[in-house]
């Protein structure tokens, strides 16, 4: 029930930055620049992640394994306790999909780098 409280803070937690902190922020002068810039969500994410997609792809890797290792807790939260198993077995019977998942991300990570390199 933990995680219920989480899911109650949220929504407050943004409406306070919407509210309280961001006019604030907009406000500093140090700041002023990043906002012009990176006014939406997700120009901010783009303006943070130093206008890389080399780091937007790391990063959302990252997610990806972190997702995938609290699949266990949220699988049996809903109900399924196994569900990283049976993922794991169907990737055992079928390897395919592991080596064509891997050339995806190879593929998506060299074209992100020579888009970094050709830049420069």
């Amino acid at each position: 029930m933990n995680w219920l409280w989480f899911l109650l803070i949220i929504p407050g937690l943004l409406c306070g930055y919407v509210l309280l902190l961001r006019p604030i922020l907009h406000a500093i002068p140090a700041l002023k620049g990043f906002y012009d810039e990176a006014d939406t969500v997700w120009g901010k994410v783009w303006a943070v992640m130093g206008k890389s997609v080399t780091v937007l792809w790391g990063l959302f890797l990252s997610a990806a394994a972190t997702a995938f290792s609290w699949l266990d807790p949220l699988a049996s939260a809903l109900g399924d306790p196994d569900l990283k198993a049976q993922i794991m077995n169907v990737l055992k019977d079928n390897p395919q999909y592991l080596a064509y998942v891997l050339m995806g991300i190879s593929a998506i990570t060299i074209a992100a780098r020579l888009r970094s390199v050709g830049k420069a």
